[in-house]
């Protein structure tokens, strides 16, 4: 009888699964990154959302429009009074017009993974279409991926574009965009981060949810 039991359990061990951490991503700006992410959550909810026997993170994004100091007190004031366990904690800015002492200042100071870019957000959705080798301003970016987004017919890039995720990311670009920057943090190895350009850590964000995108 007890060995019997026992199988029962190991059979029914084996289609235990770990649930995977709760995400909280908190963004500066208050809606480009918001409208990634919302639309990354949307990808994985509706490939995983109707399948009870796969487990999937729970992803709370929020878009403040604060600034770097506000936004990490904003963070910690949420994850302290939140009813969920968050494994994982990300704060999203941009280097963009703070000066390096605020930027690499705020990123020090931190607690929480964060999630900067240098210049600005949108070196991550270019790094989707190309590989940046070298210094670029947040202008130059912005007109990069203007002329990406003609090239692949995606029409004109509009900074608050509430599909944004699903136009950046068609044909696996996802893969793309984490390689390209893998191959900029290689680029950027040392230094203060606001010294770090072109280079973006977003990746990472992505790169530990693309296996519920694959």
């Amino acid at each position: 009888m007890k060995s019997k039991e026992l199988k029962d359990n190991k059979r029914k061990s084996d289609f235990l699964q770990v649930a995977p951490a709760n995400y909280l991503i908190v963004c500066e700006g208050k809606q480009t990154e918001p409208n990634y992410f919302n639309g990354l959550k949307q990808a994985i909810n509706k490939k995983y959302g109707n399948k009870v026997d796969v487990l999937i993170p729970s992803i709370d994004i929020k878009g403040t429009g604060m600034n770097t100091t506000s936004l990490v007190k904003y963070t910690q004031k949420t994850v302290n009074h939140s009813n969920k366990m968050y494994g994982q904690v990300w704060v999203v800015f941009d280097k963009d017009d703070y000066s390096d002492e605020q930027f690499d200042s705020a990123i020090k100071n931190c607690n929480y993974n964060v999630a900067w870019s240098n210049p600005n957000f949108e070196i991550w959705l270019l790094a989707h279409f190309k590989k940046i080798t070298r210094y670029v301003s947040k202008n130059d970016v912005l007109q990069e991926l203007s002329k990406e987004f003609q090239k692949n017919e995606l029409g004109e890039y509009i900074k608050n574009d509430t599909n944004i995720f699903e136009k950046v990311t068609s044909q696996e670009k996802i893969h793309t965009a984490i390689n390209n920057c893998e191959y900029m943090e290689n680029l950027n190895k040392k230094g203060q981060a606001s010294k770090r350009n072109p280079m973006t850590k977003v990746y990472k964000i992505v790169n530990g949810l693309k296996e519920y995108l694959d």
